[in-house]
């Protein structure tokens, strides 16, 4: 019988093998004070991107203190309606920086710092690089408060950490955090997808989703079945969520792996990644599926030019023939250990003749290494895609028609239900009675009917932009101005008993590209609040005793401007 010793041994080496302790990471301090929620991990695979951080908890309100995690210097300060809102770089004397995004301030001198750069560049959005003796910080220095600027959903700290030189985000569950974990990830559905032009699965060649019956131990199986049937070659996906400690956010899990005949044949691990890689998350999602229901399957199947790192294997299909049965099971695993199991069997039938797609002319079978039909013109209409924008070669609809209102034809390439991974060019000649107006833009039609804008510019006749949107497209005029109107305050009355001015923004086509606000002419600086669409000036030594003149001037996307005059007492 093993000794307890060697056991130990044995497991610690089987550790280093699959690399869970391959490499030794700082210990660094929690930047909150208070215990560690998390209500995102490191690595979710979501639509368009991969989470790049932690999102941690911040008891559903702004304003908690904020700490440097470890020795180090502000390298960099962001400042954005979007994205990551209010951020803070930290590079640290170990090779790692770390990222501390959607605060809702920064400490005293770093604010003032950014103000002053704000208002000698007369910009509120700004990204600030700085060298190493502007703002050196100690383990545990206050930085600033949490929030909700930016894109975020709501009060909480984002909080990364990044390799110094590529980078990279890595997951900062490596560097001493711990979270009390008992909870198995929770598996909602398996799916199975015919590959190939001879595959079938239970009879068609249509992917199939099974739900699942939870049992013991994290074990789930089939419900009211125990087989699927089918021919050729074979890929699966795998619905699941996790739950970590005593949070009820749904997750994303550490590791994804598929057994086929108890060998692991697919994995995914949330270890790292590059910022080149996000939109690769798309191939390993169904993302026609998703589309369509709102449900992620993580797909087995790893697409010619999916190269997303986190995936260490990439046998995710197999091949059966009538007789063959395949043992498969799914392993989804948290960072603290906790798994589940999803299992099935796969059985191989004879094949069976069935109704397959007929090709139309309209269809254009694409080359993802652009070899073939990457340059396609329809009358008025022209795209083209480089080597690579696609993940894998795809038969492409493409179509034509008419509706009112629109500048130009509409036409198709493809559907809402594909993605590329890089941009590609549309380009759209406008009918002749539009061809010299100022105002167009391209516009993307949803299968709801929402128009939304992609821009564009004029080039040589043609409307152009790059752009990952497949569907429909037609060229919209945008003449409408953006609507601007004070909300707490009236014209001429006093505002001393105020903090800011504040006003809404809004546009419905093209969106809000330039905002300013002048006190007596002079620019002040405005805060935009893109989620919320507001703008506001809070009250600073440029604001005057007496009356002050004050114009807001917002411009969309084509150059339509709004121009707001009225007068405050202060």
């Amino acid at each position: 019988m093993m000794t307890k010793t060697r056991s130990f041994l044995v497991l610690l080496a089987l550790a280093f093998s699959t690399g869970a302790f391959a490499q030794s990471y700082p210990t660094y301090r929690n930047p909150l004070d208070i215990p560690i929620m998390l209500s995102a991990t490191f690595a979710e695979i979501r639509p368009n991107h991969v989470h790049a951080g932690l999102d941690i908890r911040t008891q559903s309100v702004e304003g908690k203190k904020v700490y440097a995690v470890a020795d180090g210097y502000i390298s960099r300060i962001g400042v954005s309606p979007y994205g990551y809102g209010n951020v803070l770089y930290i590079t640290h004397h170990d090779g790692y920086t770390s990222v501390y995004a959607h605060l809702q301030s920064f400490s005293k001198e770093v604010a003032k710092y950014v103000k002053d750069y704000q208002y000698k560049n007369k910009k509120y959005t700004s990204q600030i690089y700085l060298g190493k003796d502007t703002f050196p910080v100690k383990r545990g220095d206050f930085i600033g408060l949490s929030g909700n600027s930016g894109s975020s959903g709501g009060p909480h700290l984002h909080f990364e950490i990044r390799h110094t030189k590529s980078e990279k985000p890595v997951n900062p569950m490596f560097f001493g955090y711990k979270i009390e974990d008992k909870v198995r990830p929770t598996i909602l559905g398996v799916s199975v997808y015919p590959v190939g032009d001879s595959s079938i699965v239970e009879g068609g060649i249509k992917p199939k989703y099974y739900s699942l019956t939870p049992g013991q131990n994290g074990n789930y199986s089939l419900k009211e079945r125990e087989y699927v049937y089918g021919t050729g070659e074979i890929a699966f996906g795998v619905c699941t969520y996790d739950m970590v400690g005593s949070s009820t956010n749904k997750n994303g899990p550490y590791y994804y792996e598929l057994y086929l005949d108890d060998k692991l044949a697919f994995q995914v691990e949330a270890d790292s990644f590059s910022y080149s890689e996000p939109r690769y998350v798309n191939s390993l999602l169904d993302y026609r599926h998703y589309k369509e229901k709102k449900s992620s399957y993580v797909r087995t199947e790893v697409d010619p030019n999916n190269k997303l790192k986190m995936i260490k294997k990439k046998n995710g299909t197999v091949k059966v023939a009538e007789g063959d049965t395949v043992n498969v099971c799914f392993k989804i695993s948290d960072y603290a250990g906790n798994s589940s199991t999803a299992s099935f069997k796969l059985v191989g039938v004879a094949p069976v003749e069935v109704e397959r797609p007929v090709r139309r002319r309209s269809e254009y079978f694409v080359k993802a290494d652009g070899s073939l039909n990457n340059n396609i013109t329809i009358e008025d209409f022209n795209v083209s895609l480089e080597d690579g924008t696609l993940f894998r070669d795809e038969w492409i609809q493409t179509g034509q028609r008419d509706e009112a209102g629109c500048c130009s034809r509409i036409y198709r390439f493809g559907d809402e239900g594909m993605t590329t991974f890089k941009k590609f060019t549309v380009r759209l000649r406008p009918n002749e009675k539009w061809a010299s107006n100022k105002k167009l833009y391209i516009a993307s039609i949803a299968n709801n009917g929402k128009i939304s804008s992609l821009g564009g510019t004029m080039k040589d006749g043609w409307m152009e932009v790059k752009t990952y949107t497949m569907g429909e497209y037609t060229l919209k005029v945008d003449s409408v101005a953006p609507v601007v109107r004070a909300t707490n305050f009236k014209k001429g009355e006093s505002v001393m008993a105020l903090k800011s001015l504040r006003f809404k923004i809004t546009d419905d086509m093209t969106g809000i590209e330039t905002y300013d606000i002048y006190l007596d002419d002079v620019w002040v600086l405005g805060k935009y609040d893109a989620k919320n669409d507001l703008l506001y000036y809070e009250f600073d030594e440029k604001l005057k005793k007496g009356t002050n003149n004050v114009k807001v001037v917002v411009t969309d996307g084509v150059g339509n401007t709004k121009t707001l005059k009225t007068q405050v007492v202060y």
